[in-house]
């Protein structure tokens, strides 16, 4: 008889364990103020390859203001202005390159990737989120976007040191 009144009783433990609301776990992209989820201090993953590279582009290169017809405003910007949930920036954070190894980091994750002896430059986050820019040299700057799943930056570096 015992056996009996517990069967029901455990039937409906169960039931409001599994009703009742959990709560989301972490974004792992990250929002617009916060980080990425599992961000730590250095690359998680690198774009490009070590054994495709040159230190001929090393150096430090400053975020620019970049106007586009296809968005109003200066700075880094989304290319689709009506893209709601995109960050606008001024500039891109600082980048440097060291033995063809570019890095910046942007929300706590780096980006990080090798530039080839062309001047091709692909960073990437690991968390999707990647940078293809292209060394001009007369003007000594790197240009090109930055893409993730809903935004899309134009974004560009003149060398400084």
């Amino acid at each position: 008889m015992q056996m009996k009144a517990l069967f029901p009783a455990g039937i409906a433990v169960l039931a409001m364990v599994g009703c009742t609301q959990q709560p989301s776990p972490p974004s792992p992209q990250g929002t617009l103020t916060g980080q990425y989820t599992g961000a730590g201090s250095g690359p998680s993953v690198v774009g490009g390859s070590a054994q495709n590279t040159t230190s001929a582009f090393d150096g430090t290169y400053t975020g620019l203001s970049n106007r586009s017809v296809s968005a109003a405003g200066t700075g880094l910007k989304s290319s689709e202005p009506s893209t709601t949930g995109c960050q606008q920036f001024d500039a891109p954070p600082t980048l440097t390159i060291t033995n063809g190894l570019g890095q910046f980091q942007a929300l706590g994750v780096t980006f990080a990737g090798y530039v080839t002896p062309q001047g091709h430059l692909r960073m990437i986050s690991g968390y999707g989120p990647a940078v293809d820019v292209d060394f001009d040299p007369q003007t000594r700057t790197l240009r090109g976007q930055a893409n993730s799943i809903n935004c899309r930056y134009d974004v560009a570096w003149q060398r400084t040191a």
